[in-house]
């Protein structure tokens, strides 16, 4: 046995070996990538068997049908785990157990006892490790029913072990093309890796390419796949057409463990279950104190297809209001037609780098900006901001009264403006909220 770790320790081991240069070892390497985990969850003694699994995949909106599936079959009085990434304020966020965080000593002292395991294993992934512990965590928790969202892709995934009773696949667009594939009928069969013989898939419309794929490759294994309508008349937290669209998917899903017999459906506890779902940072306007302050929305837009759901959100939502956007990106997106579709909307941009090592400087987005700003005749106004604060502030400043302040293009941006505006308007957020996990939170870095 290894030595007590602390919180901080044990995630310290933990991503020591992360690699941010995002060239995809496991699809290098496909042979060994399953190979790989399943070796480690045997020596494990199979800790993904004893629990029932729904299993999620898409580009956008996996995470939010995640969350609403959890909260629909807690509400249901089942005991549930969630398994998503990445995390917003703390990496506890990842692994929850009926709905609650993973506490902190629990996540040290598994780490501990699973080091071992991992160093017996040569070459498995941070996100294998990460797996893993959920896995382990929900086994020994007793958990009935595990809601687990893809890392990355499908078809190679850590999660991708799983034998679940569903899956759900939410939309599909073009996104980690270095890694994927560079049209969209690649994408979808890395995503499409994710059914199973014979086990029910509920899916999200999907543009014709995408979706010839995923229904061949259901018809190849026998899989039931239906393709859900967005739900009507229902009470969501999260806004949009495209929220109502993974609402679909999680009821559909679960509409089809009840036909299985899994348990039987309680409309009180699917509507209690959709409406408390509680899934940050996604079309979320944040609150803010009374005096004067523009208001901050924020949302984890981060590819040309979220970033135009979003700008058409924001139609829906606040026709004619005077938007900012603060902006900030990952080195490995096409910045050129997210920045002409923002700026074709407002002519007001502050720009930032999150902490993350994938950041993009906010120089290298200024540069991109330039032909942009250039062909309308120097009528924008683009700003970079050295910090988070400072970019609130400066938004602020350049934003008419009335005005909206928008905070998009990548989840790292979202976490840290939550943190910054949470800093400037000290308790404007609920105490159960996880941004206050996040001041007490090390770097991962």
């Amino acid at each position: 046995m290894t030595a007590p770790l602390t919180y901080e320790e044990a995630l310290a081991y933990l991503f020591h070996t992360a690699r941010y240069d995002g060239r995809g070892w496991k699809y290098q390497h496909p042979g060994r990538s399953q190979q790989r985990m399943r070796g480690l969850l045997a020596v494990l003694g199979n800790p993904q068997q004893r629990f029932q699994a729904v299993h999620i995949t898409g580009t956008k909106g996996k995470g939010s049908t995640s969350a609403l599936t959890e909260s629909i079959l807690r509400h249901h009085g089942l005991r549930t785990g969630l398994f998503t990434s990445p995390h917003l304020h703390t990496f506890r966020e990842r692994i929850r157990q009926n709905g609650q965080l993973i506490p902190r000593q629990d996540l040290a002292d598994l780490i501990r006892s699973l080091r071992p395991f991992f160093e017996a294993i040569p070459d498995l992934t941070v996100f294998d490790k990460i797996t893993a512990l959920a896995f382990q965590y929900f086994a020994e928790s007793g958990v009935d029913w595990a809601v687990v969202e893809v890392g990355l892709g499908g078809r190679l995934d850590s999660t991708n072990v799983l034998l679940p009773q569903v899956c759900g696949i939410t939309r599909i667009s073009m996104d980690h093309t270095h890694v994927l594939g560079d049209t969209l009928g690649k994408i979808a069969f890395e995503k499409a890796g994710i059914i199973k013989p014979g086990t029910p898939v509920y899916v999200a419309p999907q543009r014709e390419e995408a979706m010839a794929v995923l229904q061949s490759v259901a018809q190849e294994r026998e899989a039931p796949l239906t393709v859900v309508s967005p739900v009507q008349g229902v009470a969501l937290p999260l806004q949009g057409r495209h929220q109502q669209v993974n609402a679909a998917v999680a009821l559909g899903m679960v509409q089809e463990l009840t036909r299985q017999g899994w348990f039987s459906w309680d409309e009180e506890a699917v509507q209690a279950g959709l409406a408390n779902t509680f899934w940050p940072g996604r079309f979320e306007l944040l609150p803010w104190p009374d005096g004067g302050v523009i208001p901050l929305l924020v949302d984890c837009a981060h590819n040309v297809d979220s970033i135009q759901v979003l700008l058409a959100t924001l139609e829906e939502h606040y026709p004619g209001r005077p938007l900012t956007f603060i902006f900030g990106a990952n080195r490995d997106k096409a910045l050129g037609p997210i920045l002409e579709r923002l700026l074709a909307v407002s002519p007001r941009l502050v720009l930032v780098q999150s902490r993350h090592p994938k950041a993009l400087p906010t120089q290298a987005i200024l540069e991109e900006t330039a032909p942009l700003t250039a062909s309308q005749g120097g009528a924008c106004a683009v700003y970079p901001a050295t910090s988070m604060g400072e970019a609130l502030a400066l938004a602020q400043a350049i934003t008419p009264a009335g005005g909206l302040l928008v905070g998009t293009g990548s989840v790292f941006v979202v976490a840290e403006l939550r943190e910054a505006w949470c800093q400037r308007f000290p308790e404007v957020f609920p105490r159960q909220d996880w941004v206050y996990q996040a001041f007490h939170e090390p770097s991962l870095t």
